[in-house]
């Protein structure tokens, strides 16, 4: 997402206004948030996320017994390549032409029952409660109208003990606020850390840690984004949806059951 900000002030740098366009999760694509249509945008996504979606699949540990949601699954890039070794994966994504080309490139898996691509909103996931042992997002959240409304629908849909890994934004400096902020995508907002782990902990998550990953392969986006916002990196919050709390009287039994 900072991405795409880098390429609109460096357009000769990198391959012209298709990269800057196809990089913002903000651009206006079939009247809603999205980038560049077709297959062009999903390339340019994919091709600048490659680095940030190696370290989310590394971040939630995704293994074959899985069941995973990506949510802002865009073309399906990351459940392609990052998580074809998963047992059953499902993406949502509020673009429609998004979904369609998702849909093509995990036709196998659909045909097959172990994959699914719905078009939806981050805010009102539509999948039933407890249905994934895993939640991804990448290159989206800072644009979701509701981040709030969102965290929390991650959670509703994760079994408990369940992991969700977001890239939740730029990395901002420390000691900075969380803020507002502007760029060829339009408006999205950037969290502070401590911000990151109030909102994360208050959608019903424990277990929170957050950590800082590089967003590119590129040097010179890399270089440009240390030079505009002191930093190369992008915040991932990993978190756990707890397990429920048994009532007193259950925890009872239980304790009786194990010393009987």
């Amino acid at each position: 997402m900072r991405k795409v900000v880098l390429l609109a002030g460096s357009a000769a740098v990198v391959a012209g206004a298709a990269f800057v366009v196809g990089r913002s999760r903000g651009a206006a694509s079939a009247g809603v948030p999205g980038v560049l249509p077709g297959a062009l945008g999903a390339w340019v996504n994919a091709y600048l996320d490659r680095r940030l979606h190696a370290a989310v699949a590394g971040l939630a540990g995704l293994g074959p017994d899985d069941d995973l949601l990506d949510v802002a699954c865009g073309a399906g890039y990351f459940l392609t390549e990052s998580a074809s070794h998963v047992d059953r994966v499902a993406g949502v994504d509020l673009s429609a032409p998004r979904v369609e080309i998702a849909r093509r490139r995990l036709a196998d898996r659909i045909a097959a029952g172990t994959a699914e691509i719905r078009q939806g909103d981050a805010g009102a996931l539509p999948f039933e409660d407890a249905r994934f042992s895993a939640v991804t997002c990448t290159d989206a959240f800072p644009f979701f109208p509701d981040p709030d409304r969102a965290l929390a629908e991650m959670c509703r849909v994760l079994r408990p003990g369940g992991r969700a890994v977001v890239d939740v934004n730029p990395r901002i400096p420390d000691g900075t606020e969380s803020q507002r902020m502007r760029g060829p995508g339009g408006e999205f907002r950037v969290w502070n850390d401590a911000d990151v782990r109030r909102m994360t902990e208050a959608a019903g998550f424990a277990d929170v840690s957050i950590t800082h990953v590089l967003g590119t392969d590129s040097r010179v986006l890399n270089s440009l984004s240390r030079r505009l916002y002191g930093t190369d990196e992008e915040t991932v919050v990993v978190a756990v949806k707890p397990e429920p709390v048994l009532p007193a009287e259950d925890v009872k039994a239980e304790e009786a059951v194990a010393v009987g």
